[in-house]
Formats: structure tokens, C-alpha cells, sequence
């Protein structure tokens, strides 16, 4: 049976050590590599190749983050599992805008995290029941705050985030620049917001647009 080839890449040298630990007394898994930052993670891939990439968000030079959208673009068959202490609502969000395969808490379990690199390096997805909870709330969250807004309304907010002027609104959607003009105001006003770059910074948090 082959084994499941993981790549560390934390920045504590300690938790790197007791993870590497870990996974060498575990008949199904093998650490091929360990890295301290991001940059290092991705210096590594192309010479041992890892089944899954056990990857911190916080670390110095290129962040977890950074190193797992430049993974997925250079490397697509590498899947990545966070493990991070960093659990809060934005860096979750962020993640899953990336298309992030997995991500537990650092607080976990070594048979949830035994669990998740299976999981994850078979192809499924796995999140933590901290992280889970998490994701539900941002989900319920986008579907409420987004019923709020007409077709329309959300046409234009894309429209408006992609730096469009209001007579090129008005001419992608065949309408009156007046008319655009209206839809926009209306909708600052139902965010109590009072520009394009606060309307921008919603937008993105909450699902309407992606980077």
C-alpha cells in the first residue's frame, strides 16, 4: 500500500517536530518534507511531491494562504489541509473564496487530524467542528444579507465593485444612467454606507463578489 506523502510547512519548530512525530509512527503516512514559511513549502513541492500539505495560515515571508493559492495554481493535485490556531470568520472566509480542501484547528485531536489528512489526500473535503460552525454561520449570513437586494440591485453592486462609471452601468444593462444613479443611492442607504469602497469591502465579505 502506498503511503500518504505529507508536507509540513509551519513556522514553530516545535510543533513541526511533534507533528513529524506524530505522523512517522502512523503505518498509512509519511512526512517527505517539513518548511518553516509558505516560500519554502513551495520550493520544496516539486521535489518531493506530497500527497497533502499540512499548512499553518500565520507564518512569516509568504503566509499559508498566499502558499496555498499559489499551490493549487502550480500544483493541482496537491491537496492542502490547514492546520491553524487562526480559526476566526475572516481567515475562514478567505479559504474558502480559494477553494481551500480542508482545515482544522491546531487545538485538535491527533485521530481528527489523522482523520482529516485521509480524508483530504482521498479527495474529499473535511473541516473541523469548530471550523464547520464557523462556515455555517458565514453561509447563513451571505443568504440573509443578500435577500435584501433585487436582481438589479446586485447587478449593479458587482458592476460598481468592478470599477465601472455609472454611464457604463447604464449601457451594460440597456437602462437610463439616471436610472442607475437611483439603484445606487438605494442601496447605500439600505448598508448606511456612503461610497464604492465600503460598498466593495461588503460586497467581498459577503459573497457577493470573490477576488
Amino acid at each position: 500500500m502506498n503511503k500518504i506523502k505529507v508536507l509540513i510547512a509551519d513556522d514553530h519548530p516545535m510543533f513541526r517536530m511533534g507533528l513529524e512525530m506524530m505522523l512517522s509512527g502512523n503505518e498509512e503516512m509519511e512526512v517527505v518534507a517539513t518548511a518553516s514559511n509558505g516560500r519554502e513549502a513551495l520550493e520544496k513541492l516539486p521535489f518531493y511531491r506530497p500527497d497533502v500539505v499540512l499548512m499553518d495560515l500565520i507564518m512569516p515571508v509568504l503566509d499559508g494562504a498566499a502558499a496555498t493559492e499559489r499551490i493549487y495554481a502550480e500544483y493541482p493535485d496537491t491537496k492542502v489541509l490547514v492546520l491553524s490556531s487562526d480559526t476566526s470568520a475572516a481567515s475562514v472566509e478567505r479559504l474558502l473564496s480559494i477553494g481551500i480542501q480542508g482545515f482544522i484547528s491546531k487545538m485538535s485531536q491527533k485521530e481528527d487530524i489523522l482523520a482529516a489528512i485521509n480524508t483530504v489526500a482521498a479527495g474529499y473535503e473535511y473541516y473541523g467542528t469548530d471550523v464547520a460552525r464557523i462556515i455555517e454561520g458565514i453561509h447563513t449570513a451571505r443568504n440573509v444579507d443578500n435577500s435584501i437586494f433585487t436582481p438589479r440591485e446586485l447587478d449593479i453592486i458587482r458592476l460598481s465593485c468592478d470599477g465601472l462609471q455609472y454611464k457604463e452601468m447604464a449601457d451594460r444593462l440597456g437602462i437610463a444612467m439616471k436610472t442607475v444613479e437611483n439603484i445606487k443611492a438605494n442601496i447605500l442607504h439600505k448598508l448606511g454606507i456612503n461610497n464604492t469602497v465600503e460598498l466593495f469591502r461588503y460586497a467581498l465579505s459577503n459573497g457577493i463578489i470573490s477576488l
